[in-house]
């Protein structure tokens, strides 16, 4: 059974309609048919909501997950951040993680320092200036899912994002052990699940 993680964005679009939502909607089906294993990484609780603020407790995610057909995916734990992660949905990090961690992050991310205190003295500034809290904290949930993805043996990391996408970093990545970076569409088509059709397939995520 192969194992398909879903980046932050797979969320958005099954909640707000995009048009990926149709081939995530088949990944759903696949994983509940016992065909794939679905997995969403716990950092994705972590990131600033489209609104801004953040998310109250874990609960909550749980519970935005649900909403959008996600409920039964299994989560992954992401590494132990102050202020980041979530207590209960973290594990310790150790040198082996953290060196792990940090090639992913230079290959995502080479303009941003992997440190949030050098982050900031590199541009004059603290966690006071929100823009620049954000641009960090992103950053860091976006190799958090990666970590996330490579640590648990994922088989198919799902996303739109042309950052995860681009040759140069795609190619490494998927050597640190990523194995496969697909947009949902790409997913769909690499485990041969047949053609996206039929009124099951609803934007929002749930059952027509």
């Amino acid at each position: 059974m192969k194992s398909v993680t879903l980046d932050t964005n797979c969320i958005y679009d099954l909640e707000e309609g995009h048009p990926s939502a149709l081939w995530i909607n088949r990944l759903v089906r696949a994983h509940d048919s016992g065909l794939i294993e679905l997995r969403v990484p716990a950092i994705a609780a972590s990131e600033i909501q489209r609104g801004g603020g953040h998310m109250p407790d874990f609960a909550a995610f749980r519970k935005r997950l649900s909403e959008c057909g996600l409920g039964a995916a299994k989560i992954l734990r992401a590494m132990a951040y102050w202020d980041v992660t979530y207590i209960d949905w973290c594990v310790q990090i150790g040198p082996e993680m953290l060196a792990e961690e940090r090639r992913i992050h230079e290959i995502l991310f080479p303009r941003i320092e992997f440190d949030a205190s050098a982050f900031y003295a590199a541009r004059g500034s603290d966690r006071s200036d929100s823009r620049l809290a954000r641009r960090w904290r992103n950053a860091k949930c976006d190799v958090q899912a990666m970590w996330c993805h490579i640590h648990n043996d994922g088989q198919l990391f799902v996303t739109r994002d042309a950052n995860f996408r681009k040759p140069s970093k795609k190619a490494r990545l998927e050597a640190l052990g990523a194995a496969a970076i697909v947009t949902p569409e790409e997913a769909v088509a690499n485990l041969r699940l047949g053609d996206v059709s039929g009124a099951a397939d609803v934007p929002s995520g749930r059952s027509a």
